[in-house]
Order: structure tokens, then sequence, then C-alpha cells
């Protein structure tokens, strides 16, 4: 019960929206989230079966198991010339909820590597930030410390989607403390 209502707040906290969208007048499509979602072209048949795996599993509160099928998932995606950033989320997710939080952020900063290789810039970001926060909640400064500054220099970018800038600067502290939740 314990684990259900942790997974439960860590699925609120996580996934949720920061903004209301029916409090602040804004267009749900423009919210900005701090999940990182599918790339183009990435959920083919063969990823797409691995995340519905990873998905059962997950659900069954096996996220040793679920974070395998991610895994898998994101290496398919690869293979077939895709980034793999919602699988990758996934993976994160699965890592995270089974108490491995080092091995959720390096799969955020293999992502946010392969993000930048092709330019999405929105992506990098996200990924770095959520790297920086799960090396925070492992008591990792130095590893936190290094991600709040690329995070810092990438947002500085004039090509950076504004809506992601503003949402991640308000939640960085600052240049080596801890990200906000």
């Amino acid at each position: 019960m314990k684990t259900a209502l942790t997974l439960l707040a860590v699925a609120t906290a996580v996934l949720a929206p920061n903004v209301d969208a029916s409090q602040s007048g804004t267009d749900p499509a423009t919210i900005v989230r701090s999940s990182i979602q599918e790339s183009e072209g990435e959920l083919s048949t063969d990823v797409q079966r691995h995340v519905d795996r990873g998905d059962v599993l997950s659900s069954q509160l096996r996220f040793a198991a679920a974070a395998y099928e991610y895994q898998r998932a994101v290496e398919v995606a690869r293979r077939e010339g895709h980034l793999p950033s919602g699988t990758t989320w996934k993976l994160a997710n699965a890592h995270y909820n089974g108490g491995n939080l080092v091995a959720g952020a390096v799969a955020l900063d293999q992502l946010a590597d392969a993000a930048s290789l092709v330019g999405d810039l929105g992506v990098e970001a996200l990924a770095i930030y959520n790297s920086a926060w799960l090396y925070s909640k492992a008591g990792r400064k130095t590893e936190t410390a290094a991600r709040v500054s690329r995070l810092k220099g990438l947002l500085r970018s004039r090509y950076m989607p504004i809506a992601i800038r503003d949402d991640l600067l308000g939640r960085i502290v600052g240049p080596t403390e801890a990200v906000t939740s």
C-alpha cells in the first residue's frame, strides 16, 4: 500500500502539468510539462510492444522488469533511427520508482546527449533538468551542480523554446544548488 501511494504521489508530482489550464486561461496544449514526450516516429510497432509490456509491469509495481522492457524499447527506437525521448522518460521513471535514482539520471544524461546531437533543445533541456533533479534526490551534489550549470548555459540559447526556458528557469534554485520539484 505504501508503495502504491508513493507511486501515485510521484506520478502526480512528476507527470502533472505545473499550471491548471482552466485556472490560467492558457490553452492546455501550450502548458509545459516536466515530462518528456515521444519524438516523431519513435513509437514504431516494435517499440510500442516493449513500451506496453513495460507499462503492464509498472502497473504491477515490478519496476526492475519494467525498466528492462523500456530499455529494450529505447534500443529499438535508436536502432530505427529515432530519438528515444518518450521511451527514455519511461525508463527513467521506472528506475526512479524502483529506487534506482542514479540509473534514472544516467538514462536521462544519455537522452540529453542524443538530443544534443540532433538539435532538439527542448528535449535536451528537460532531460538535463530531470537528471539534475534525480542526482539531487540521490544526494549527488557534484553531479547536480554540473547538470544545473549545463542547463543554465543551454537555456541562454535564443533557439530554446520560450515556454520550456521560462518553466525551467523558474525551477532552478541556484548555479550549484539543487533543482526544485
